[in-house]
């Protein structure tokens, strides 16, 4: 049976934004993305739709080396991997699909009632956290035990049956073997 690799890259910033959200959390990364793309020029998630604005946001494709992360080269990351069946990845692609054609929405609100340890789960609109954790769930890659929309990033490190490949500089990964991968 064929496999696939999925990478979960969470990161962090300098931008005002996330030192804030770092400084209330206490956590070091503040942002979630997936990949089946090794060299991650290819990720998905919710975030900003225009690099220099905060706002709006939605659903975004993004790229080591490109948009958000393209302006933000100081962009600090740790890359998670783990093999996933042929069919896990379909049903990911598939309601990658579905999620894209409804042109889905950044749930602000969902992000409020986090802070307040209250999950709101609102259709067609997500934060990075929400939407990665019902990518993973629903295609069968990993099951969460708490509500998608009390999800943060931090959640996404040291995932079961994930492992880390790779800490430092976002750019600077490369999914070949060096002394900088984990």
């Amino acid at each position: 049976m064929s496999s696939r690799t999925i990478y979960v890259v969470v990161t962090r910033t300098n931008t005002i934004p996330s030192r804030f959200i770092r400084i209330y959390t206490g956590s070091a990364y503040n942002h979630v993305s997936l990949s089946f793309d090794c060299s991650l020029e290819s990720m998905v998630s919710f975030g900003r739709l225009y690099p220099s604005l905060p706002v709006p946001g939605g659903f975004v494709r993004e790229g080591k080396n490109k948009g958000f992360f393209r302006r933000f080269k100081d962009t600090q990351c740790r890359v998670y991997s783990k093999k996933v069946s042929e069919d896990a990845y379909e049903k990911f692609l598939r309601l990658l699909q579905k999620i894209e054609s409804h042109g889905c929405k950044f749930n602000f609100l969902g992000l409020f009632t986090l802070i307040a340890g209250i999950p709101l789960e609102r259709e067609n609109a997500y934060f990075c956290s929400q939407f990665c954790g019902k990518m993973l769930n629903e295609s069968g890659i990993h099951r969460f035990q708490k509500p998608f929309g009390l999800l943060r990033p931090e959640d996404f490190c040291g995932l079961e049956g994930f492992t880390l490949l790779y800490e430092g500089p976002l750019h600077a990964f490369s999914n070949q073997p060096s002394p900088t991968l984990v």
